[in-house]
């Protein structure tokens, strides 16, 4: 399903096929550690689908958008700019920023080992601001963290770093439009803090395609294409997204 709001120009067409097998982590000594298989544990849980697969997707997206400057709104496990910076069809330059220090290091030895470490660079920063010119960036990849930003802020900042025709792709659960009932959420949100431990995720906010594709419009972005990848059993759960919105 997608929703195409073009301000101008002739509408591009997206690359949102299923990803193809492709052992990562087989050739690391630890195949993966705890905190990675937590992340993994809880990205299925929360939104139905697979945590390796549905990154492969977002890599297969920025390998078709042959562009060249790419930058990760947050490292996290490093899993996205590690599997990106080791396909041989990527031969640009990719950024990675975080505010912790041991997930960077993590992913930078990880780069080494996989002697990758000429085209990535992990960095620590303090948000909102990324540390980067206008327009140095060329792709913009968020995955499964803009619940957790003040919006506006986030986009904003987004859209300044990008180069005209630059794409911001973000990877997020779109709310269903009045969808679900207020104590299913509030179920959701107790699920989240006691049982999950993950005090961050039940303050998230979430929105729907309509207020999705408004906030990208008043940052600075002209056309949205929104690609739900799994419909949830219940309409609070809303609907696992790829968002690509161009400036």
């Amino acid at each position: 399903m997608k929703t195409n709001h073009p301000a101008t120009g002739a509408q591009q067409k997206f690359d949102f096929s299923p990803p193809r097998p492709r052992p990562f982590l087989s050739n690391l000594p630890a195949r993966i550690d705890s905190y990675e298989e937590g992340v993994a544990r809880f990205f299925q849980w929360r939104t139905g689908l697979d945590y390796y697969a549905t990154i492969d997707q977002i890599v297969d997206f920025v390998i078709n958008t042959r562009r060249l400057r790419v930058v990760d709104l947050l490292t996290d496990t490093g899993t996205f700019a590690l599997r990106l910076a080791g396909r041989k069809s990527f031969v640009g330059k990719l950024f990675s920023f975080d505010t912790n220090i041991t997930l960077l290091e993590r992913s930078r030895q990880r780069a080494r080992h996989l002697n990758v470490d000429h085209c990535t660079e992990f960095r620590e920063f303090q948000p909102p601001t990324v540390p980067l010119a206008d327009g140095a960036a060329d792709v913009a990849v968020s995955i499964f963290d803009f619940h957790r930003q003040p919006a506006e802020v986030y986009l904003r900042e987004s859209a300044r770093i990008l180069s005209p025709e630059g794409h911001l792709i973000m990877a997020e659960v779109v709310q269903t439009a009045n969808g679900g009932t207020r104590w299913r959420w509030f179920w959701k949100k107790l699920l989240l803090r006691y049982v999950q431990k993950k005090p961050s995720e039940a303050l998230g906010v979430y929105y729907d395609r309509e207020e999705m594709i408004r906030l990208l419009f008043e940052a600075g972005f002209r056309q949205v294409i929104i690609q739900g990848l799994k419909a949830t059993p219940s309409p609070n759960d809303g609907v696992f997204s790829l968002i690509a919105a161009t400036k």
